[in-house]
Parts: structure tokens; C-alpha cells; sequence
């Protein structure tokens, strides 16, 4: 099912659509789509997060139950559509957009949880999208027990720190610090995920304290530690890093040699999970 944000004007439905298309072929991450004749597309598709959304511009009106709305606004025929089962973090990053796009051409936005049409407000755009969201919940139980689930407040700790891993490798790249990605991880049969970073105990990393576990990998063998045994463990050789993100923490070149020391001789508690990996796309907040 799709959620949809529409976008309206005061009192005219004009506007330049060649700045609107201009500003949207700057982001790297959207191409622009002839869908058909009475449609142009702008997809947008984030690699690091694994989701999408389309700005659809058209030659006629798609709001459902339009006349109720207050006729000073009129209707530019743009909307943004997109799952409604995405994370509330992703849809922020959508809201970005349509934040600009509002700003540029004093633009309004409408969705049918709405009372009326509003100005951009995103507390209140959001709030629609979790009300939304949370009745296709209960109304689809089955579908959405086929996907994996972590709490927003860890979801969008993973997502945070996998935003910004490239302003977080310049930071630190003067030291050769590896930042590694995070994998999520599920249990069969249960809908809980289990995030995890990847390491080679021979290189300095970022060590995020909010992942469940470490996956260790070296030519010999390959296992998980939980990150918090891990840490209290080899705490004393690790710094913090000044970022909006809390809990990172890295290691040096001299000290990783410790931690690869300390992970030889430590008996660690054993993993009893057998865990497979799960894709982005499958997990949700919700």
C-alpha cells in the first residue's frame, strides 16, 4: 500500500516545473522517469538504507475527496508516494525533500489524515504517516509478521551512524580506521533483530556500543561476541569520537594489537543462536 503526501498552492496551481525538475535531478540519488504520457516520475532510491520513494508530477488531479478541502488551496498535481510500511526514519529523509520543495515554490501539503490542507509542518506529517502505518498494521497482521521488526529508537541508531560512516571514515582516516557496516540478524521463526558490526581483529575500527554483537573474522575462523563482553574487555583501549551519534568509540593501530590479544585469550561466552542474515528491506519499525 502506498502513503501519499499532496502538494498544493494558494490560489494558483502555477509554477515553474523546470526549477522543480532541475532541483530534482541534482540529487544523486533520483533519475527522472517518463511513466507514460500523463506522468513524470522522479524516483528516488537511497542505496544505503534500501528504500525508495517517487515524486510524481501529472497532468490531472489524484486527490481523493478533494472538494472538502478549502478552495483557496489549489492542487499542482505533484505528490510523493512511497510504502507504508517504511521505517518513520526513512520517511524522514523524504520529508527533507519535500521540506525544499515547499520552501522554493510555497508549496502546501495535504494528506487524507489531515483535517485540511497545512502548511509544512513535520511533527504533524508525521504523525499521519504513524497513524496510517499503525492501521495497516492491525488491519494486515499476517503480512506485516513477514517482515523482521527492531524498535525505531535502535533503528534509527543504526541508521544515523550508517548515514554518516563516510563523514565518520574522513574524520578518522588519518589513522586507517575501518568503519564497518552493520548487519542485521534474525533468529528463525522470531521477528527480532540482532544488529551486528564485522571485523578483522588485525585492523583499527569504530566500534558502535549500541550493536548487538561482533562478528569476528579472520583466515583461521569466524564468530560472534557480544558487543557489551566484548567492550568490558578491551574498554581501556578504545577513545570516543565527537559525533551527534552516542556511543561510538575507536581503536588505534598500536591498540587494535591489544584487542586482538585480548579476543586470543579471552573465553568469551558462547553464541548459542544460529543466526542468518536479513536484508533492510525486510525490517521494519513497526
Amino acid at each position: 500500500m502506498l502513503f501519499r503526501y499532496y502538494f498544493f498552492k494558494e490560489g494558483s496551481r502555477r509554477y515553474d516545473v523546470a526549477d522543480l525538475i532541475t532541483y530534482l535531478n541534482a540529487n544523486p540519488y533520483i533519475d527522472i522517469l517518463n511513466k507514460n504520457e500523463s506522468e513524470k516520475v522522479a524516483h528516488y532510491f537511497n542505496p544505503t538504507l534500501d528504500f525508495a520513494c517517487d515524486f510524481v508530477i501529472a497532468s490531472k488531479s489524484s486527490v481523493p475527496n478533494i472538494e472538502r478541502l478549502n478552495p483557496k488551496y489549489v492542487e499542482v498535481n505533484l505528490r510523493v508516494e512511497f510504502d507504508v510500511t517504511l521505517p518513520t526514519y526513512d520517511v524522514d529523509l523524504i520529508l527533507n525533500i519535500c521540506e525544499d520543495i515547499c520552501k522554493m515554490f510555497n508549496f502546501y501539503i495535504y494528506n487524507e489524515v489531515f483535517e485540511d490542507v497545512s502548511p509544512f509542518k513535520r511533527s504533524l506529517m508525521l504523525k499521519a504517516y504513524d497513524v496510517v502505518k499503525l492501521a495497516y498494521k492491525n488491519k494486515y497482521p499476517i503480512e506485516i509478521a513477514s517482515y523482521y521488526r527492531l524498535d525505531r529508537e535502535n533503528l534509527n541508531k543504526v541508521y544515523d551512524y550508517l548515514q554518516q560512516s563516510s563523514i565518520i571514515s574522513d574524520l578518522l582516516k588519518i589513522d586507517n580506521v575501518v568503519v564497518p557496516k552493520i548487519t542485521f540478524y534474525c533468529v528463525e521463526g522470531k521477528r527480532r533483530v540482532y544488529t551486528a558490526i564485522e571485523i578483522n581483529p588485525i585492523d583499527p575500527f569504530v566500534f558502535p556500543l549500541f550493536v548487538d554483537m561482533v562478528r569476528v573474522v579472520t583466515t583461521e575462523e569466524q564468530f560472534f561476541i557480544s558487543s557489551e563482553e566484548l567492550y568490558n574487555h578491551t574498554k581501556k583501549c578504545f577513545h570516543p569520537i565527537e559525533s551527534s551519534i552516542a556511543g561510538l568509540y575507536y581503536t588505534t593501530q598500536k591498540e587494535i594489537r591489544k584487542v586482538n590479544k585480548i579476543i586470543n585469550k579471552t573465553s568469551f561466552s558462547p553464541l548459542i543462536l544460529e543466526l542468518k542474515k536479513v536484508d533492510f528491506s525486510k525490517v521494519l519499525d513497526i
